[in-house]
């Protein structure tokens, strides 16, 4: 018994309870082998161009935030990423110091590995940085170095080699350039391209460990554990002592305003005002380089267990946890800015200033408290068994019932108004705590037909209440002459029914112009102080995910905000649009029903299973996007196109184009949404949160894609990302396909008609004699042993299975027989055609003999060869007869020459030259072999004497200074 007492004195008087609220600021996302990269094994990180390059053990990727592209020429490990003008320099195991534009291009070389010497230094190119001179530096095993226009220079540093030489190169405001090292601080001189120790004698002896520059300040992490930190204006050197374990080593992160450091497997920062580290963050694989993201605040932590990212989480959202409390349902703070909650037990709960928890229990277990209310800054509490409040940490039960109380109000006229949880509501003296029945004059039916559910005073004094009315609408307000309670749908001043949302409102609140706000299932309403309807918001039409509206405010910018089952949602007048902000903001949970609070400093306060959320209004519907968004790739039946403007001329014959692109934020995924559409569309295509466009079996022609990215809040970047592509069709589809079909019609049919008419004009001896010779020169040229030769080539290629060969001769062949059918109807046609025929008869000729000789057509670049005419099928004859006669039966290769002069500007010489066994040796072997006869010569004399008289023709046997044979020579002069 006397246990029991002390138990309820203690919580009575003393009961307290203090928790510290621990809450991790860094969110971390591991990328591994699975997700993508080329290995676990990760060695260094950067940014260009806002995309992220991971060097690792096998080689270098890109990585866009949702993707990672690898380049082909990379397999071995690359290391020390540095870049500078849209270059990324970096060493690659097995070739050396490189650089490159584009993840899709091949490496260029600056300096190669060289492992065939006994020099161990040309086998590293580590801790790579480039000057502002696009000068390259690098270390390796004792010294530094540096490449400038094909020149290396080289300054050694220790005296013995150590292949884990920490070496960091810094350039000053000033334009100094230090070398941070195991072996002091050395500065560099670029007059005398020479180095020297730092003329500071604790920077010069110091064995360091990394360095960075911040502003003026030059900050030394050494072996020792100290941190050193110097001023580079006024040379002065100051000293912290960051850990006295000498077996660590810290490496500063660049880029960063304040001070981080890591060792093996521990990210760190420095405070210098309280010389304290607080640990970020710690890995299981060990640490090899951090990457700090200034622009987006990420940390990239390259590890042997892969890459790491490390993001500072939201605090527009801060969570509070309430240690062993059930789902909060009613939030207040005073004026002392304390938060005071409660959750369904018998316990209330207050937040302080600083960060801890109180816990104020009930003296009654069975207490369950509903709802908290002020009232001069003193907290009362609604109760399952009455109505409660808290005075110097003790709460006293001031009125006691056996039907709950749901909610409470105190009025300017020291009236308490309290709606329990079944039948009227009750009126007390808020001082002496007595009923005063029967303030209220409206009928039984009015408290039994109706549900109430929440009562608020206004400015102007006037008692409101929400209600759910099944025989009518849930608004209504006490009308102090009457003493009844008014539904604003009755005044006939205003013509409120068609602007309800609802006949079930849930929750009352004030907002500008002393207008008054009501949530309830549907939507809600706004009201005047008079009873008019001004607005109304329907779920339905604004595609509100939920119906259930319950806590409801209003910000400092005039926008309503109200939560629902879904999550908690923002309705901008300027725009009228409603935003949803959800669990992937931050939100524990969607369903917040049940506490919320709107305080002055426009922070709102919602209740959850898991305590209360505080959500800072004036950033939450910010957009996290940095209005960037560029292409990654486009693939092209699994290739992989670059270009550099985003321009892309392809070729109709691919199936699928896929098109990679990003934002850039490397957020969360699943708050960023994409969209495109094609130019001259009104609509978008909404590709959800995959920045992936896939286009199957374009059509040719142009086409012009505007890509966009937003966010989960509705705010679309301006930086839109324009993508040009130009498919060309098949050469049958294209334009100039139809105007050279055309015109072909139109030519054929104009050389017909000219042909006829000629024909009829054609008569007498001359036409029929000079017929006759040409078909006898057709005949003669296509004499059964060509034509047999030629078959038999084919063949042969046919049984060898050369099927490609005796494609391409019968290709050939075929060519040539049309040619001399063609020409064959002509008296004269160009020299042009006939050099053409002659070519291809040639090419047949020497594949056939299995190249066994060369042959030359050679003519005057001044020569109009495609306006000068000839008869047809001229030259042949006389090639034909050198090939038979001269090449043929020449052991050693032969050549045949064609040379085409214009003599006097009327006369055209052609000569035909061969360097075979000449005329004799020919006559000699005739008797041995078959005679391959030729009429073609005499039927080609008679045709050039017939045509013009003066025609020429003579042979030419050649010889050496010894009398010997080298060959002959055929020369035609043709009058023009």
């Amino acid at each position: 018994m006397y246990r029991k007492i002390l138990f309820i004195l203690i919580f009575l008087f003393l009961l307290k309870f203090q928790v510290l609220v621990g809450q991790s600021t860094y969110k971390i996302e591991n990328l591994k082998f699975s997700d993508g990269l080329p290995s676990d094994i990760v060695f260094f990180s950067t940014k260009k161009e806002g995309k992220l390059y991971i060097a690792t053990q096998r080689g270098l990727c890109l990585y866009d935030g949702y993707r990672f592209v690898k380049n082909t020429q990379l397999s071995n490990m690359t290391n020390h990423l540095f870049t500078s003008k849209n270059k990324l320099y970096f060493y690659s195991s097995g070739k050396g110091l490189c650089y490159l534009n584009s993840i899709f291009q091949e490496p260029q070389i600056v300096a190669k590995v060289n492992y065939n010497d006994s020099i161990p230094n040309n086998d590293h190119y580590d801790n790579v940085y480039v000057d502002r001179k696009n000068r390259v530096w690098c270390s390796d095993q004792n010294s530094v170095k540096y490449f400038s226009n094909s020149k290396k220079y080289s300054f050694v540093i220790a005296k013995n080699s150590n292949p884990s030489l920490n070496v960091t190169f810094l350039e000053t405001r000033s334009k100094e350039f230090f070398i941070a090292t195991d072996d002091g601080l050395f500065v560099w001189d670029e007059k005398s391209n020479s180095i020297q120790l730092h003329p500071n004698t604790e920077l010069a002896n110091s064995k360091i460990i990394s360095a960075t520059v911040t502003g003026n300040y030059i900050y030394f992490t050494t072996l020792d554990g100290k941190l050193l930190i110097y001023d580079s204006i006024s040379k002065t050197l100051s000293t912290e002592v960051i850990s006295r374990n000498l077996t660590s080593q810290f490496k500063l992160v660049d880029n960063t305003n304040s001070i981080f450091f890591y060792d093996k497997n521990t990210l760190y920062q420095y405070d210098i005002s309280k010389h304290t580290k607080e640990i970020i963050q710690s890995t299981s694989g060990e640490i090899n380089h951090i990457f700090y993201d200034d622009v987006l605040h990420l940390f990239w932590i390259s590890t042997t267990r892969g890459l790491v990212k490390l993001s500072k989480i939201n605090d527009d959202i801060v969570s509070l946890n309430i240690p062993n409390s059930k789902t909060i349902v009613s939030i207040v703070q005073d004026n002392e800015a304390t938060i005071w909650c409660v959750s369904k037990n018998n316990k209330i709960y207050s937040y302080s200033k600083n960060n801890h928890w109180n816990a104020y229990q009930s003296p009654n277990i069975k207490t369950e408290f509903e709802h908290l209310f002020l009232k001069n800054n003193q907290l009362y509490a609604t109760a399952n068994d009455g109505l409660y409040s808290l005075t110097n940490g003790v709460l006293k039960l001031l009125i006691s019932t056996k039907i709950p109380f749901k909610k409470a109000v105190i009025d300017e006229n020291n009236l308490l108004w309290i709606i329990p949880s079944k039948g009227a509501i009750r009126v007390y003296d808020a001082v002496s705590f007595k009923e005063k029945k029967e303030y209220i004059l409206n009928t039984s039916s009015f408290w039994s037909d109706n549900t109430f559910n929440d009562i608020a005073v206004a400015p102007n004094g006037r008692i409101w209440l929400a209600s759910w009315m099944p025989k009518d609408y849930g608004i209504s307000y006490f009308d102090n002459k009457t003493h009844l309670f008014v539904q604003i749908n009755s005044l006939i001043q205003f013509k409120n029914n068609p602007k309800f949302v609802t006949d079930y409102y849930n929750r009352i609140a004030f907002i500008n112009n002393n207008n008054i706000i009501f949530s309830g299932y549907g939507g809600w309403n706004i009201v005047s102080p008079e009873g008019e309807i001004l607005h109304s918001l329907n779920t339905d039409l604004y595609k509100v995910a939920n119906d259930h509206i319950e806590g409801i405010s209003q910000d400092s910018k005039g926008n309503i905000w109200f939560a629902c089952a879904e999550g908690l949602n923002q309705y901008n007048f300027k725009t009228n649009k409603v935003v949803n902000v959800s669990s992937i903001d931050g939100l524990v949970t969607n369903d917040i029903t049940y506490g919320y609070f709107a305080s002055k400093n426009n922070k709102l306060m919602i209740g959850t299973d898991k305590g209360l959320q505080i959500i800072d209004l004036n950033n939450i519907t910010k957009t996290k996007l940095i209005n960037k968004l560029e292409l990654t790739a486009i693939i092209k039946d699994g290739t992989y196109l670059f270009s550099k403007k985003n321009e892309y001329h392809l070729d109709y014959k691919f199936t699928e184009l896929t098109i990679l692109f990003s934002s850039l934020s490397f957020s969360e995924k699943e708050k960023i949404i994409y969209r495109y559409q094609f130019k001259g569309e009104q609509k978008w295509n909404y590709l959800g949160t995959i920045p992936k466009l896939s286009l199957i079996k374009l059509s040719p022609g142009n086409y012009d894609i505007l890509i966009q990215a937003g966010d989960n809040l509705g705010n679309w970047q301006k930086k839109s990302l324009n993508i040009t592509l130009k498919i060309t069709p098949p050469f049958y589809n294209s334009l100039w396909f139809f105007i050279l079909l055309f015109l072909l019609l139109a030519s054929i049919g104009f050389f017909a008609n000219r042909y006829l008419v000629k024909q009829e004009k054609i008569k007498g001896h001359l036409k029929r004699k000079i017929k006759d010779v040409e078909m006898q020169t057709l005949r003669s040229q296509m004499n059964p042993h060509f034509l047999f030769n030629s078959l038999n080539s084919i063949n042969s290629f046919i049984i060898q299975q050369k099927s490609r060969e005796a494609s391409s001769y019968l290709t050939t062949f075929s060519k040539l027989m049309r040619n001399i059918l063609e020409n064959s109807r002509h008296e004269t046609i160009t020299l042009e055609k006939e050099l053409e025929t002659l070519k291809m008869y040639l090419e047949l000729e020497a594949v056939r003999l299995e190249y066994k000789f060369d042959y030359e057509i050679v003519y005057d670049k001044n020569l109009e060869v495609e306006s000068i005419k000839i008869p047809p099928l001229i030259i042949q004859p006389f090639a034909e007869n050198a090939i038979w006669h001269g090449l043929h039966n020449k052991k050693e290769k032969g050549l045949l020459k064609i040379v085409v002069q214009n003599e006097k500007n009327s006369i055209l010489n052609i000569k035909i030259i061969d360097d075979g066994i000449g005329r004799k040796a020919s006559a000699l072997l005739k008797k041995e072999q078959v005679t391959h006869k030729s009429y073609g010569i005499n039927i080609t004399i008679n045709r050039l004497i017939l045509l013009n008289p003066k025609n020429n023709f003579k042979i030419i046997d050649l010889v050496d200074d010894q009398d010997n044979a080298t060959g002959t020579e055929v020369e035609l002069q043709i009058y023009l």
